[in-house]
């Protein structure tokens, strides 16, 4: 029974980590934007454990209900609904993280814009690290991947930029 209910954590952890990736975030923001904390995540995300309160949290901003975050048997999730969903549900309940999150967003978009618009940057396509450290360089501000990720992908959807996936969780991003 022991080994059985290992097993079941690792397939959640393996779950949870799937939606991370799909919402592009870090362990750390994924915690603050749903009022939970650091280690929390870091523990389904290995397997280690988690309460039922943990579980409906995120069952609650993701917006899947628990016979689909569960559903270990299936490997799809709803990528636009999560995203939707879970964004949503930031912004609705957790305001403030909400608000911090996307203030560095904003001069993001705008940084990235200029890059596209302006230089020539994005002609080699960039990981998003290389496109992070620019940002760095040019206007002297720290950046998570995660929030530069997610305003790739926005310029993606918007049809200026293209992503192209490497490995399992690496993209690069060009024009």
């Amino acid at each position: 029974m022991e080994e059985y209910i290992r097993e079941q954590k690792k397939e959640i952890g393996a779950r949870i980590q799937k939606i991370l990736a799909i919402l592009d975030l870090e362990p750390a923001q994924f915690a603050a934007l749903t009022k939970l904390t650091v280690n929390t995540i870091i523990n389904i995300e290995s397997g280690k454990g988690f309460n039922s309160n943990t579980i409906l949290n995120i069952s609650f901003y993701t917006g899947m209900p628990l016979n689909v975050l569960l559903n270990l048997s299936s490997n799809r999730i709803d990528k636009t609904t999560l995203i939707k969903n879970f964004w949503y549900n930031a912004k609705t309940y957790n305001f403030s993280e909400y608000e911090k999150f996307n203030e560095k967003r904003f001069t993001i978009v705008e940084a990235i814009r200029r890059l596209i618009e302006e230089t020539s940057f994005f002609d080699i396509p960039k990981k998003t690290g290389e496109v992070r450290n620019r940002i760095t360089k040019d206007y002297s501000i720290k950046l998570e991947s995660s929030a530069v990720s997610q305003a790739l992908l926005d310029f993606v959807e918007d049809g200026l930029l293209n992503k192209n996936k490497i490995g399992s969780r690496n993209f690069h991003y060009s024009k």
